[in-house]
C-alpha cells in the first residue's frame, strides 16, 4: 500500500469512527428522551435500561452509518485541503480521482456491511428491541401510595392512606379493603396508624397495623328453600400484621415469538416470500368477490359476469389443492371414494337414458343393494333411443325398476334465469300498486346489500394491498439506506476538497443540510408510496435519483478545482453572463 492511500485512509477512518459514536449517541437520546414517560415510575433496573439501549443502538446504524459517512468524508478532505496536502498531491501529478480511491473502496466495504447489518443484525435486534419496549409499556409503576387517595395497584386490594408522614414509612387512618376473594367489599380494615415497608428483596409489602377494627361478611347458605342468609365478624386488635405480594410488579418477558410476524424483524428473503402470499390472498380475495357476485347479482345477470383468465387458472389451481387436501382426512375421503364407486356403478347398470342432469339416489347404502341385485338380474337393460329432455317431477321419487331416483323440481324462476333479458316482461312486475312497492323495496334492499358487500370487500382489498405496500417499502430500504453511504461519500469527499476546511465547524453545517434534505426526501418518499402516489421503488429510491447527480456535480468540479463556496467565484460567473449579453445587444435599450 502506498503512502498516499495510508495517509487518505488514517484522514478518513479518524473521523468516521468518531462520527458514528456520536450520532448514535445523538440519535439514540432523541429517541429515549421522546420514549421517556414510558420508563419514568416504573421502577426498572440498570440491566434493562442498559438492554434496550443497546438493542435501539443496533436499529439506528442504518440511518447513523450514511450521515457519519457525510461527515467524515467532509473533515477528512477538508483537513487535506486546509493543510495544502491535497494541493501537494496535484502537484505531484496525481489527480483527485486517484487520491479519493483508496476512501471510495473503503466506504464501498462500508456500504456491503451497512447492507448485511440492515439484512441480519438489525432485524434481530428490532425483534429483542421492541418485545422489551411492550413488555416495559406494561410493566406496572413502582409501588406509590398517595395520601388521602384510594391505591389500586396491588391485585385484590384497595388501600386508602389520609396521612403519610415525611419518612415514607410511618401511616395514618388506614382504610384496606380486601377483594381477594371476588365477592365484593366484605372484608375492609380500618386502622388508626401503621407502618409499610417491603421484605424479602422487595417481594412483599408488610402493613404493622395499631388500633384497628377489622369488618368480614361471610355467606352462608341455608338450603333450597331458605333465604341465603350470612355470617357477619367484627374483631378488634390493637396491632396486626397484613403481608401482601408484590409479585405483579416483577418485570416479566413476554415470548418474542408474538413479534416474529411483523416486517420489521424480517430479512429481504422472508419478506419476498410474504409478499408473494399476500399478493396470491388478494387474487384469492378477487376470485371470491366474484364467486360472490353470482350470489349476489342473482335475478337476471348472475351468468353475465365473467371472470378473467387468470383468475380462473388460479381458481383451477386452488381448488386442485383443495381437492388434494381434502383426501388427506381418511374419513372424508372413503366417503369420496363410496360415491365414486356409486357413481361407477350407474354408469355400469343403468343405459343412457337414465344418465339425467342431476340425479340424487337415497339412501347410498340400499342403493347399492338394488343395483347390485339389478344388474345381476338384468333387469335393467335394452332401453331404446336416448333422453333428449329432463325427466320433469316435484319433490316426488320416480320408480323405474323398482329403483328410487330422486328427480330435482323445475321452477319457472330458474327457466327465466336462463333467458335472455330481452325475452322478459320486466314491466309486468308493476302491473298495481301493491306489487310495485314490494318489487321497489326488495330492489333497494337488495342494492343496499350488494353495495354494503362491495365497500367491505373494497376496504379489505385496500388493506390487504397497504400492508404489500409496507412490506415492499421495507425490502427497499434495506438496499437504499446502505446505498445512501455511497451517495454521501459522493456528495461529501469532493465538499470537502472545494472548501478547503477540517474541524466541526463548517463540515457539520453542510452535513446537517444534506442530511436533512436526505430525510425529508425519504420520509416523503415513504408516505407517497403508502399512499399509492409512487411506486414503493420510486419512492424510496427517489433520493438517489437527485442527490446522485449532484454528487457527480461536485465531484466535477472539484477536479477543477472550482471555488463554489467562495464570493469572487459567483461574482465572476455574474460579470461574465452580463459582458455576454451585452455583447449580443440584449440587454441593450
Amino acid at each position: 500500500m502506498r503512502k498516499l492511500d495510508k495517509l487518505v485512509l488514517r484522514s478518513f477512518m479518524g473521523p468516521f469512527v468518531l462520527t458514528l459514536f456520536v450520532v448514535v449517541f445523538i440519535l439514540l437520546t432523541q429517541m429515549m428522551l421522546n420514549k421517556m414517560d414510558e420508563f419514568i415510575g416504573k421502577g426498572l433496573g440498570v440491566v434493562v435500561l442498559s438492554e434496550l439501549m443497546f438493542y435501539f443502538s443496533i436499529n439506528i446504524t442504518q440511518t447513523a452509518l450514511p450521515l457519519a459517512v457525510l461527515l467524515s468524508s467532509l473533515m477528512a478532505f477538508g483537513n487535506l485541503g486546509e493543510f495544502s496536502e491535497l494541493t501537494a498531491i496535484k502537484g505531484a501529478g496525481i489527480s483527485l480521482l486517484r487520491a479519493l480511491r483508496p476512501a471510495f473502496i473503503l466506504v464501498v466495504i462500508i456500504t456491503v456491511l451497512a447492507f448485511l447489518n440492515n439484512n441480519y443484525v438489525v432485524t434481530k435486534a428490532n425483534l429483542k428491541a421492541y418485545s422489551l419496549l411492550y413488555d416495559i409499556k406494561k410493566h406496572k409503576p413502582s409501588l406509590d401510595i398517595k395520601q388521602g387517595t384510594f391505591y389500586n395497584g396491588i391485585p385484590g386490594f384497595s388501600i386508602k392512606v389520609n396521612k403519610k408522614y415525611p419518612d415514607g414509612e410511618t401511616l395514618g387512618d388506614i382504610i384496606i379493603y380486601d377483594h381477594s376473594g371476588n365477592a365484593g367489599n366484605n372484608n375492609v380494615t380500618f386502622a388508626d396508624s401503621g407502618r409499610m415497608y417491603t421484605v424479602l428483596n422487595s417481594r412483599y409489602l408488610m402493613f404493622e397495623l395499631f388500633d384497628g377494627k377489622n369488618y368480614e361478611e361471610l355467606p352462608k347458605s341455608g338450603g333450597t328453600r331458605r333465604k341465603t342468609i350470612s355470617d357477619f365478624i367484627r374483631s378488634s386488635f390493637s396491632s396486626s400484621k397484613m403481608v401482601l405480594s408484590l409479585a405483579s410488579f416483577d418485570f416479566k418477558k413476554s415470548k418474542e415469538d408474538l413479534w416474529i410476524s411483523h416486517y420489521y424483524m424480517k430479512n429481504i428473503q422472508q419478506l419476498s416470500t410474504d409478499v408473494d402470499s399476500m399478493e396470491m390472498g388478494i387474487l384469492d380475495s378477487k376470485i371470491s368477490i366474484f364467486d360472490d357476485a353470482q350470489r349476489a347479482f342473482g335475478r337476471y345477470y348472475r351468468n353475465r359476469i365473467t371472470m378473467p383468465s387468470e383468475y380462473i387458472a388460479r381458481k383451477h389451481y386452488r381448488d386442485s389443492i383443495g381437492v388434494i387436501k381434502q383426501k388427506a382426512d381418511s374419513v372424508e375421503y372413503r366417503n369420496q371414494a363410496e360415491a365414486e364407486l356409486m357413481m361407477d356403478t350407474i354408469d355400469t347398470v343403468l343405459p343412457e337414458k337414465l344418465k339425467m342432469d342431476v340425479i340424487d339416489i337415497v339412501p347410498p347404502g340400499k342403493l347399492n343393494k338394488e343395483l347390485k341385485l339389478a344388474k345381476q338380474t338384468q333387469a335393467v337393460t335394452n332401453f331404446p333411443g336416448k333422453r333428449t329432455k329432463p325427466i320433469k317431477a316435484i319433490n316426488t321419487f320416480q320408480k323405474v325398476n323398482d329403483i328410487k331416483v330422486k328427480i330435482p323440481p323445475v321452477r319457472i324462476q330458474d327457466t327465466w334465469k336462463k333467458l335472455p333479458v330481452s325475452m322478459i316482461n320486466i314491466d309486468s312486475i308493476f302491473e298495481n300498486k301493491r306489487t310495485k312497492g314490494q318489487g321497489l323495496r326488495f330492489a333497494l334492499s337488495e342494492t343496499r346489500n350488494i353495495k354494503n358487500k362491495l365497500n367491505v370487500q373494497a376496504s379489505r382489498l385496500r388493506n390487504q394491498k397497504l400492508m404489500i405496500t409496507k412490506y415492499k417499502i421495507e425490502r427497499n430500504k434495506k438496499y437504499s439506506q446502505a446505498f445512501a453511504c455511497l451517495v454521501m461519500f459522493l456528495i461529501g469527499a469532493p465538499l470537502g476538497a472545494i472548501i478547503k476546511k477540517g474541524g466541526l465547524g463548517v463540515p457539520v453545517i453542510i452535513s446537517i443540510v444534506f442530511f436533512i434534505i436526505y430525510y425529508i426526501m425519504t420520509i416523503t418518499g415513504k408516505k407517497w408510496a403508502e399512499e399509492g402516489a409512487v411506486t414503493p421503488f420510486i419512492g424510496i429510491w427517489g433520493y438517489s435519483f437527485i442527490l446522485l447527480p449532484v454528487g457527480i456535480f461536485f465531484l466535477k468540479q472539484a477536479r477543477n478545482d472550482a471555488r463554489l463556496l467562495e464570493s469572487d467565484f459567483y461574482a465572476v460567473a455574474v460579470e461574465k453572463f452580463r459582458t455576454r449579453f451585452f455583447k449580443k445587444g440584449l440587454l441593450n435599450d
